[in-house]
C-alpha cells in the first residue's frame, strides 16, 4: 500500500519523511479551527490525499501526533525567545523581551499554546520528543536567570526556582492576554507597553539592589 492514491501524480505524492510534515502542518491548521479534541487522523488523511491508515505509519494514535505538534511548538517558542533575548542589552530588557517574545507567541497560536501546557503533557515521558522541547524551551529563561545570578544583577537565590517564578508569572500573563483579559479594547501597543511594565514589576524582586 502506498501514502497516495494511485492515481495521484508522482511529483504531488508524499513519500516517506514528508507526509510527517503534511499530517503536522494540517494538524496545526485544524488545531487552531476545531481545537484537540476535535482532531481527527482520518480527516487529515482525507484532506491530505492518502489513505485513511498511512497517519499510523508515522503516529500511533491523535495523541501521539498532538504530542509532536507541541514539540514543535516548543521548538518555535524556544527560537523565537531567543531572538528576542539576542537583541537585547541588560539583563532586565532580556527577561522582558524574552517575556514579550513568550506572550506573543501565545497571542499568535493560541490553540497550540494551549496544547502545549495542556492534556498532553501529562503523557509527556511517553514521549521523548516533546520533554526534550519543552526542557530546551524552559532552559533559555533559566539560563538568563542564572546568568543575572552569577553576575549579581539579581540576588541570590535557586537558580530553577527563580527561572519558575519568572516562567509563572510570563505564563499567567500570556493566558490572560489571549483570553482578552488584560484589557478587551486596547490597542496591541498599548498592551505591550502594559505588560512591559509588567513584567519589569515583578522583576524589581529579583534585583540585588
Amino acid at each position: 500500500m502506498t501514502d497516495h492514491p494511485a492515481g495521484r501524480d508522482a511529483s504531488t505524492s508524499y513519500h516517506h519523511g514528508n507526509l510527517r510534515q503534511a499530517l503536522l502542518e494540517t494538524g496545526r491548521a485544524h488545531l487552531e479551527a476545531v481545537g484537540p479534541d476535535k482532531i481527527s487522523l482520518r480527516a487529515l488523511a482525507r484532506e491530505i490525499g492518502v489513505s485513511q491508515t498511512a497517519p499510523y505509519r508515522h503516529f500511533r494514535d491523535k495523541m501521539a501526533l498532538l504530542a509532536a505538534l507541541a514539540a514543535e511548538g516548543f521548538r518555535t517558542l524556544q527560537a523565537e525567545t531567543e531572538q528576542a533575548v539576542a537583541r537585547a542589552a541588560s539583563h532586565e530588557d532580556r527577561m522582558v523581551e524574552g517575556g514579550l517574545a513568550y506572550i506573543h507567541f501565545a497571542q499568535s497560536q493560541p490553540a497550540l499554546y494551549k496544547l502545549m501546557f495542556g492534556p498532553v503533557m501529562a503523557e509527556v515521558e511517553q514521549h521523548e520528543e516533546l520533554r526534550v522541547a519543552g526542557e530546551a524551551a524552559f532552559n533559555v529563561i533559566l539560563r538568563m536567570v542564572r546568568q543575572a545570578i552569577d553576575e549579581g544583577a539579581y540576588a541570590p537565590a535557586d537558580p530553577l526556582i527563580a527561572a519558575q517564578t519568572a516562567w509563572a508569572l510570563v505564563h499567567g500573563l500570556a493566558s490572560l492576554a489571549i483570553d482578552r483579559q488584560l484589557g478587551r479594547h486596547t490597542s496591541a501597543e498599548a498592551l505591550d507597553q502594559r505588560l512591559r511594565a509588567a513584567i519589569r514589576l515583578a522583576l524589581a524582586g529579583f534585583s540585588a539592589g
